[in-house]
């Protein structure tokens, strides 16, 4: 199917950046086929941005200016621009309608592949990868803890695995950003509710309201819009945002769970690992946790032997364990969120195991002999001595005294072809995915159990003999005198 889209630009403020989206549109999209409808809400500088853009815009077909009488907001805006400005009529009934950030700069080819994904069965909205987008975003976690998100990086890092990625994925929401929706779906369930004006919160109501007639979200993962943020916004964001969030999650209670589940279970291995496929910056990061290791001395002596000289190492040690000045050491638990290069693993638990996988492109899997040890051994009864078979598929099994050959075989991975390096990422996180999935659950019972223990145990207090004596007493006391 060949749609038409209406792209819908609420100007606000921040000239700079406007221009550069108008000049994106002008560069990638078929005005042949869609039109541009610009609608200055009379932000900051609404005079001086009218007169660029009319300069800019002149005598280009498919661009139309438009300009509101008073400040609407962004959820006014774009309803009146879809509902009233323009409303289809004349135009082809499969319409898509595309609300784009004036902070948002379209590349080559992002409308056609929007389309092409809205065209898929049930899809309601649809949203393209970005530099600035939460979920949405490019690499979206990052193996430099202290490295920026910069517009050149995105590209670099879209570019080399958008063909590796399906077409789409299905998302709990939708990014406001970049958003295109059907044209009868406006018609039917209406656009933006004016609750949530001027703005946040509001493309999140409309996903989960047409979500609620089987309707799906999606991410193009072949589109890129890079965004700015923010930039065309004034007043609290946050307390606005706080607010709307509220009203999100009273409409919508499963709403945060959703989206929890989309980031742990919903994205595929090479979005999540793409800091680590397209490598930038210092060297790569190798992670190690030798608290439960017998000689964590002798240990770390081999593994700075073997990977000191060019890794960047970081490490989890027992007390009274030395180390290189060189290696970072942290007695913090790792969050599964923040990506390493490399985790060596020391007689790994199938909790490790769940572990890295969501952190690490590469493993190592050191084998000391658990199986030799006995049940007294913590590791040993956690399961360590029968993962071995698991690991063999995704990583190699070696002895403390192979760790030179483990490290060129991390290396030859780091440079292997990066469509084969995703393939393997894919397969490994499949295989792992059920224990990941039942790792989560397992947490999220016992975290209910305890809740549960707790007010039961605050529920016995409240009716004991004790407490209610303690009420009474308290009652009596505030009524002497001299009692305040």
């Amino acid at each position: 199917m060949t749609r038409t889209t209406l792209v819908v630009v609420p100007v606000y403020g921040d000239l700079e950046s406007l221009l550069r989206c108008v000049d994106g549109l002008v560069e990638h999209l078929d005005t042949d086929r869609h039109r541009v409808l610009l609608v200055n809400d009379c932000g900051p500088d609404a005079d001086t941005i009218e007169r660029a853009l009319l300069d800019r815009t002149a005598g280009l077909p498919g661009f139309r200016y438009e300009r509101n009488d008073h400040n609407l907001g962004f959820v006014g805006t774009c309803n009146r621009a879809v509902t009233e400005l323009d409303t289809g009529s004349g135009h082809d009934a499969d319409e898509a309608v595309l609300l784009l950030n004036s902070d948002a700069v379209p590349t080559a080819g992002f409308l056609d592949a929007m389309l092409a994904v809205l065209d898929e069965d049930r899809t309601g909205v649809v949203t393209a990868r970005s530099d600035n987008a939460t979920i949405a975003s490019i690499p979206y976690r990052l193996t430099n803890r202290g490295a920026a998100r910069t517009e050149e990086r995105t590209r670099e890092v879209w570019s080399a695995i958008a063909p590796l990625l399906p077409a789409s994925q299905v998302l709990p929401v939708a990014m406001g950003f970049c958003f295109l929706t059907r044209r009868e779906l406006v018609t039917e369930h209406g656009l933006f509710d004016e609750t949530f004006a001027p703005g946040y919160g509001e493309e999140n109501d409309y996903c989960l309201r047409i979500a609620a007639h089987g309707w799906l979200a999606k991410i193009a993962n072949h589109a890129l819009v890079l965004h700015a943020g923010g930039k065309s916004f004034s007043g609290n964001r946050n307390a606005l945002r706080a607010a709307h969030q509220r009203e999100l999650e009273r409409r919508w209670p499963f709403f945060p769970d959703a989206v929890a589940a989309y980031q742990r279970h919903g994205t595929t291995a090479t979005e999540r690992f793409a800091d680590v496929l397209v490598p930038a910056g210092p060297a790569a990061r190798l992670a190690v946790d030798l608290r439960h290791v017998a000689d964590a001395d002798a240990l770390v002596r081999q593994i700075d032997a073997a990977f000191g000289d060019g890794f960047a190492l970081e490490a989890r040690l027992p007390s009274g364990t030395s180390a290189p000045d060189s290696w970072t050491v942290t007695s913090d638990e790792p969050n599964p969120d923040d990506l390493v290069t490399v985790q060596l693993l020391v007689d790994p638990t199938p909790a490790d195991l769940v572990t890295a996988n969501r952190r690490a492109a590469h493993w190592v899997v050191v084998d000391t002999g658990a199986a030799d040890v006995p049940w007294s051994s913590a590791q040993y009864r956690a399961g360590s001595a029968r993962v071995a078979d698991l690991v063999r598929p995704f990583a190699e099994v070696v002895t403390p005294d192979e760790l030179d050959s483990a490290r060129e075989g991390v290396e030859n991975s780091m440079l292997a072809p990066l469509d084969g390096t995703s393939a393997a990422l894919e397969r490994r996180w499949a295989a792992f995915l059920p224990l990941d999935l039942a790792a989560a659950q397992a947490s999220a019972v016992s975290s209910s159990d305890e809740v549960t223990r707790l007010r039961r145990e605050l529920d016995d207090l409240r009716a004991s003999r004790s407490f209610r004596t303690g009420q009474a007493i308290a009652k009596v006391a505030s009524r002497l005198p001299g009692r305040r």
